[in-house]
Protein backbone atom coordinates (compact mmCIF):
# COMPACT_ATOMS: atom_id res chain seq x y z
CA UNK A 1 0.00 0.00 0.00
CA UNK A 2 1.59 3.08 -0.98
CA UNK A 3 1.52 5.53 1.83
CA UNK A 4 2.64 9.00 0.00
CA UNK A 5 3.46 10.21 -3.21
CA UNK A 6 6.17 13.53 -4.19
CA UNK A 7 6.44 15.24 -6.84
CA UNK A 8 9.29 16.80 -7.54
CA UNK A 9 11.90 18.42 -10.46
CA UNK A 10 15.61 17.40 -10.76
CA UNK A 11 17.39 19.11 -13.05
CA UNK A 12 20.19 16.69 -15.07
CA UNK A 13 23.59 18.33 -17.19
CA UNK A 14 22.89 18.00 -20.76
CA UNK A 15 25.93 17.68 -22.52
CA UNK A 16 25.64 18.59 -26.50
CA UNK A 17 24.56 22.07 -26.08
CA UNK A 18 25.78 25.08 -28.04
CA UNK A 19 28.98 26.91 -27.16
CA UNK A 20 30.44 24.66 -25.49
CA UNK A 21 28.80 24.63 -22.16
CA UNK A 22 26.99 22.35 -19.82
CA UNK A 23 23.21 23.45 -19.75
CA UNK A 24 20.66 21.84 -17.14
CA UNK A 25 17.79 19.94 -18.33
CA UNK A 26 14.43 20.08 -16.44
CA UNK A 27 13.15 16.19 -15.50
CA UNK A 28 10.07 15.81 -13.57
CA UNK A 29 11.23 12.81 -10.74
CA UNK A 30 8.41 11.53 -8.91
CA UNK A 31 9.09 9.50 -6.14
CA UNK A 32 6.75 7.45 -3.91
CA UNK A 33 7.37 5.78 -0.45
CA UNK A 34 6.04 2.48 -0.12
CA UNK A 35 5.83 -0.90 2.29
CA UNK A 36 4.80 -3.35 0.56
CA UNK A 37 6.22 -7.03 0.83
CA UNK A 38 8.50 -8.03 -2.32
CA UNK A 39 9.90 -11.33 -3.09
CA UNK A 40 14.14 -10.70 -3.91
CA UNK A 41 16.32 -13.07 -5.31
CA UNK A 42 19.64 -12.19 -3.91
CA UNK A 43 23.42 -13.25 -3.94
CA UNK A 44 25.65 -13.58 -0.52
CA UNK A 45 29.10 -13.98 -0.86
CA UNK A 46 32.84 -11.88 -1.37
CA UNK A 47 33.27 -11.78 -5.15
CA UNK A 48 37.07 -12.39 -5.46
CA UNK A 49 36.58 -11.87 -9.43
CA UNK A 50 35.86 -8.42 -8.97
CA UNK A 51 38.25 -8.15 -6.24
CA UNK A 52 36.46 -7.43 -3.11
CA UNK A 53 36.40 -9.51 0.15
CA UNK A 54 34.11 -7.31 2.43
CA UNK A 55 33.58 -7.09 6.10
CA UNK A 56 30.37 -6.43 6.71
CA UNK A 57 27.21 -9.24 6.38
CA UNK A 58 25.40 -6.31 4.41
CA UNK A 59 28.17 -5.77 2.02
CA UNK A 60 27.95 -9.28 0.89
CA UNK A 61 24.20 -9.51 0.16
CA UNK A 62 22.92 -8.33 -2.97
CA UNK A 63 19.30 -8.55 -4.86
CA UNK A 64 19.88 -9.41 -8.40
CA UNK A 65 15.86 -9.43 -9.24
CA UNK A 66 12.97 -9.04 -7.07
CA UNK A 67 8.60 -9.60 -7.98
CA UNK A 68 6.81 -6.19 -7.21
CA UNK A 69 2.75 -6.41 -7.91
CA UNK A 70 3.28 -9.63 -10.00
CA UNK A 71 5.83 -8.03 -12.21
CA UNK A 72 9.81 -9.35 -11.89
CA UNK A 73 12.62 -6.53 -11.80
CA UNK A 74 16.05 -7.45 -12.69
CA UNK A 75 18.70 -5.21 -10.61
CA UNK A 76 20.97 -3.71 -13.29
CA UNK A 77 22.92 -1.74 -10.72
CA UNK A 78 23.31 -1.86 -6.68
CA UNK A 79 23.90 2.68 -6.06
CA UNK A 80 23.84 2.42 -2.26
CA UNK A 81 23.62 -0.10 0.69
CA UNK A 82 22.97 1.44 4.13
CA UNK A 83 22.33 -0.67 7.66
CA UNK A 84 20.16 0.82 10.39
CA UNK A 85 19.26 -1.00 13.99
CA UNK A 86 15.47 -0.82 13.81
CA UNK A 87 14.47 -2.11 17.77
CA UNK A 88 16.32 -5.39 17.67
CA UNK A 89 16.67 -6.23 14.31
CA UNK A 90 19.71 -5.19 11.35
CA UNK A 91 17.72 -3.71 8.40
CA UNK A 92 19.69 -3.26 5.48
CA UNK A 93 18.90 -0.68 2.45
CA UNK A 94 19.51 -1.05 -1.08
CA UNK A 95 19.03 1.59 -3.81
CA UNK A 96 18.53 -0.17 -7.06
CA UNK A 97 17.71 0.40 -10.45
CA UNK A 98 16.60 -2.19 -13.19
CA UNK A 99 17.57 0.63 -15.95
CA UNK A 100 14.38 2.73 -15.89
CA UNK A 101 14.03 3.45 -12.48
CA UNK A 102 15.15 3.29 -9.07
CA UNK A 103 14.16 1.53 -6.28
CA UNK A 104 14.53 1.20 -2.26
CA UNK A 105 14.21 -2.32 -1.20
CA UNK A 106 15.21 -3.21 2.53
CA UNK A 107 16.04 -6.48 4.23
CA UNK A 108 14.84 -7.31 7.97
CA UNK A 109 17.62 -9.81 9.30
CA UNK A 110 15.41 -10.73 11.96
CA UNK A 111 12.26 -11.48 10.68
CA UNK A 112 13.85 -12.64 7.03
CA UNK A 113 11.84 -10.54 5.05
CA UNK A 114 11.97 -7.89 2.32
CA UNK A 115 10.19 -5.18 1.46
CA UNK A 116 10.11 -2.03 -0.97
CA UNK A 117 10.38 1.33 0.52
CA UNK A 118 10.62 3.68 -2.25
CA UNK A 119 9.93 4.16 -6.09
CA UNK A 120 11.27 6.91 -8.19
CA UNK A 121 10.82 7.20 -11.80
CA UNK A 122 10.43 9.84 -14.57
Amino acid sequence: MSTSAAFQTSFWPVEDSPAGKTELEEVEVTHHRLSETVKVYAIYGDCPRMGTVTKFPHDKLRPVMFIWRNREYRVQDVTYVWREIQGQAEVYHFTVSDGANVFELSYNAKALDWTISGVYNE
